[in-house]
């Protein structure tokens, strides 16, 4: 048989479906409109080695994959893990008409979604229109992929001078890139120039409402994300509800966020909604609530890709908080199973055993737990595992290293609002609650008093001075989120101070900014310091440039 030669030809096509029938059909398909490079995946599992292996252009997948993970939960895996190239078009395939209402709760929507039963001039349909768009906007999208803001925008522009049927798309990546930029005011711009042509788009009031929240204006923020949940086309917009919830945790009002985030979990009852539900709700303190929530982020994500260690061992702490020290075992025992190849689960679940023990009264058996713990942990971070081993080392009376850790967590990340709800949670419940002031707050002062100094330092013209000192304080606790957004910033004071690109201090800027990427993901905090490092070195150069 003749190979079929169409604009299709040269596309590489997995498809993801648990039927063999379904497989061969749309194989079929495919091949009818001239594509014969196809894989085949019955698995979420499975398709993800694939997509790891080989670059697709396009993915068919069922939303009804009949396994644990589903269709859009595997569409967002693929997203939130950056697996999908940005050329890659993901159409989804379903029987469901309510498939629509499913990814209107979400921010990402797959190119397009078909309806079964489907045939193959769907396909070519739904296919010629997603790669015209693609196309059209490949030059912003490659710009993104390469993290090249200013070079995106550049394409945002060009786009825009057409006034094509692109120009509203244009408009939204413009927005987002500026928002990327930190360019807030300039980014409400556009945010509001899309809803003079449309005041019904939700992604420009979604946009509209982060720009607030990004510049620090939360009351605003919080009103414009409300008006979307109040509005027909967009009581579902789980985003909205989290500009909501992150705006009250920014204005220190965490137990407000806590209600909001259970809203959004009966929007979309899905393992992250309980995931954020149980966690921020066992910070607050509402053990009932974070029970429900984390025996629901357990039930739903257990067997599936979006599946975490943290889901059982959070639920495991909240059980012996209640005073279930059995059952916390139980979900421990059963948990190791699924994460035996995870080496961070040992350590917290020997720490929380501990604990569990030490209150059924099996005093000796903790003991033995519990210095097994200590073996396995390292150096003290702002984070779960450390609370937890602090915890038992308080339940067991060995104060002095139970406050220890308690510090060090502290020390790790004093400026994290959350970490210091966990310690003082800690405290509390072993009964030592006259020592939060002196754990948290000492540890916080110490902390802040060293960044003064370097500070000053700076504002004395002492400049070497002030760098060696923070950059001091980075080496003793290199992943405070404080401590390295001001050694960034310090760091680049100095470049402008001296008005000369220092090749070691612009890497080390470069290295801290990545670091806190990864520490604090989309937080606008580290986004304006990224744009004070962007302005810094164009200043540089303008120096540089002869007059």
């Amino acid at each position: 048989m003749a190979t079929i030669i169409t604009p299709y030809s040269n596309l590489a096509v997995l498809i993801i479906d648990d039927m063999a029938v379904q497989q061969s059909t749309l194989r079929g398909y495919l091949s009818l409109l001239g594509i014969s490079k196809t894989d085949v995946a019955s698995t979420a599992d499975d398709a993800v080695r694939l997509v790891k292996s080989r670059r697709y252009n396009l993915i068919l997948c069922d939303y009804n994959l009949n396994h644990k993970t589903d269709g859009q939960q595997f569409f967002e895996y693929l997203r939130d893990e950056q697996l999908l190239p940005h050329d890659c078009l993901f159409f989804m395939i379903t029987a469901e008409g309510s498939y629509a209402s499913v990814a209107a709760t979400t921010e990402h929507y797959p190119d397009a979604y078909l309806l079964k039963p489907i045939t193959a001039a769907d396909l070519d349909e739904r296919l010629k229109s997603a790669l015209d768009k693609r196309d059209a906007l490949l030059p912003i999208t490659t710009c993104l992929s390469k993290e090249d803001l200013p070079g995106a925008l550049a394409q945002c522009d060009k786009l825009l001078a057409a006034r094509n049927r692109w120009f509203m798309s244009a408009l939204q990546f413009k927005a987002q890139t500026l928002l990327k930029l930190g360019r807030h005011e300039d980014a409400k711009v556009v945010y509001r120039a899309a809803l003079e042509q449309r005041a019904d788009l939700t992604w420009a009031r979604l946009g509209l409402a982060r720009a607030h929240k990004a510049a620090g204006q939360y009351e605003e923020a919080k009103q414009f994300a409300q008006d979307i949940i109040d509005s027909r086309e967009g009581e579902r917009n789980v985003a909205a509800y989290d500009v909501i919830a992150e705006s009250l945790e920014a204005m220190g009002d965490p137990e407000g966020a806590m209600w909001v985030l259970r809203e959004a979990a009966v929007v979309v009852p899905s393992a992250r909604r309980f995931r954020l539900v149980g966690e921020s709700a066992y910070r607050n303190g509402d053990l009932d609530t974070a029970k429900d929530a984390l025996v629901k982020a357990n039930k739903s994500s257990r067997g599936s890709m979006v599946q975490q260690s943290l889901d059982p061992l959070m639920l495991a702490q909240t059980l012996v908080d209640i005073g279930e020290s059995t059952e916390a075992v139980r979900v421990l025992g059963d948990a190791a199973k699924t994460f035996k190849n995870a080496p961070q689960f040992a350590q917290v679940a020997l720490a929380v055993q501990a604990q569990a023990e030490m209150q059924a009264g099996q005093t000796e058996q903790a003991a033995a737990t519990l210095a097994k713990a200590r073996e396995t942990m390292g150096r003290g971070k702002a984070d779960f595992a450390t609370v937890a081993l602090a915890k038992a080392e308080l339940m067991s009376g060995n104060e002095e290293a139970g406050l220890a850790l308690l510090s060090a967590a502290i020390s790790a990340d004093h400026e994290n609002p959350r970490i210091k709800q966990m310690i003082g949670k800690a405290l509390h419940d072993t009964g030592h609650e006259d020592k939060i002031g002196s754990v948290i707050e000492s540890a916080a002062a110490g902390l802040d008093a060293k960044v003064k100094d370097a500070r000053k330092l700076l504002r004395d013209s002492q400049i070497d001075e002030a760098v060696d000192a923070i950059e001091q304080a980075v080496h003793d606790y290199p992943e405070n989120t404080g401590v390295l957004l001001q050694a960034a910033q310090i760091n680049c004071m100095a470049l402008r101070l001296k008005k000369e690109r220092h090749r070691g201090r612009i890497e080390r800027v470069s290295n801290y900014l990545t670091r806190l990427e990864k520490l604090m993901p989309a937080s606008d905090r580290v986004i304006m310091m990224r744009r004070y490092f962007r302005e810094t070195l164009s200043m540089l150069d303008s120096a540089a440039q002869p007059h």
